[in-house]
């Protein structure tokens, strides 16, 4: 599928596409990564939760991207896709960012918002909505969110992804590609509300539904007495 044509694929099928290629570049700078998870959708996390808190909270209904640190934070990313062809005035610069805060319910270390601007968007609108976005999320409302967009271009049967760097409204460049040995994940804005009783039994639930804890467990097992 990746090596085919994807102009007619839709904007849904096309980014869990970009999605999918995104997480094998960034697999070997994570201890663990899930790509498309639904907890709203499984019954097992669903009767976990309900278990500790005694009802079903609204949950967010998919995480993009699911990472575990190689120092142990567990961080969610929002991705939304803009195809260059497609951006116009009237197109919403804030696209995502209600998904994205709403990933913190889940008690995430970290929440990211990751924009993605498909290959034939002009450096001019990727700066547009990029940088701007990047302005209104981090300086105009200071949200706890890690934002950054990222230029997708085919690459033989995938995609290469670069990291563009907000230098002002509507002005940025490109920093590295994620492949880049120097392209480190850092995470440097805090979900505020991962501490509260629900978002702790929410975590706690997460983290036993994606298999985390029984690998903790495992491993302390395997310690030499």
């Amino acid at each position: 599928m990746h090596g085919k044509n994807l102009d007619n694929v839709t904007m849904t099928r096309l980014e869990d596409i970009l999605v999918k290629d995104l997480a094998a570049k960034l697999r070997p700078k994570a201890a663990r990564i899930w790509v498309s998870k639904k907890p709203s959708a499984s019954t097992k996390f669903k009767n976990r939760i309900q278990s500790k808190l005694g009802y079903i909270p609204i949950l967010q209904p998919e995480i993009d991207l699911c990472l575990l640190s190689n120092e142990g934070d567990l961080v969610a990313v929002e991705a939304k896709l803009f195809k260059g062809s497609e951006l116009t005035y009237l197109t919403p610069f804030y696209e995502g960012i209600g998904q994205a805060l709403a990933l913190h319910r889940y008690g995430f270390d970290a929440v990211a918002l990751w924009f993605l601007f498909l290959e034939g968007t002009t450096a001019k609108g990727m700066n547009r909505y990029g940088a701007e976005a990047w302005a209104f999320v981090r300086n105009d409302l200071n949200l706890p969110l890690d934002f950054s967009y990222i230029s997708v271009e085919k690459a033989g049967a995938g995609h290469s992804f670069s990291v563009m760097q907000y230098s002002g409204r509507q002005v940025g460049f490109t920093i590295r590609s994620i492949d880049d040995p120097l392209f480190l994940l850092k995470w440097k804005h805090p979900n505020p509300i991962k501490c509260l009783p629900v978002q702790r039994a929410l975590r706690d639930a997460l983290e036993w539904w994606l298999g985390i804890q029984s690998e903790r467990q495992n491993s302390v097992d395997q310690k030499p007495v």
